[in-house]
């Protein structure tokens, strides 16, 4: 899985930090993605960009704040 953290970050830099990982990667290593932001807006947006780039999206509140925004390529969850 690899893990963006995005927490601090402003839109759209969390945006384009998962833009970068989803064309910069191969099919099999971009299977599963967390990426971690501190705002609802970046998550929104976030989500909106990965179902647009072939991805389902499960949103997760860690606490203090942080969401973890985790990603599978064509998988419905």
């Amino acid at each position: 899985m690899i893990v963006i953290d995005a927490r601090g970050l402003s839109c759209p830099e969390p945006v384009i930090r998962l833009k970068r990982v989803i064309n910069g990667c191969d099919v099999t290593r971009c299977d599963e993605i967390r990426l971690l932001v501190d705002n609802p807006i970046s998550l929104e947006t976030c989500s909106r960009f990965a179902a647009s780039a072939g991805f389902s999206a499960q949103e997760t509140g860690l606490g203090e704040g942080v969401f973890a925004l985790d990603l599978r390529k064509g998988r419905e969850r």
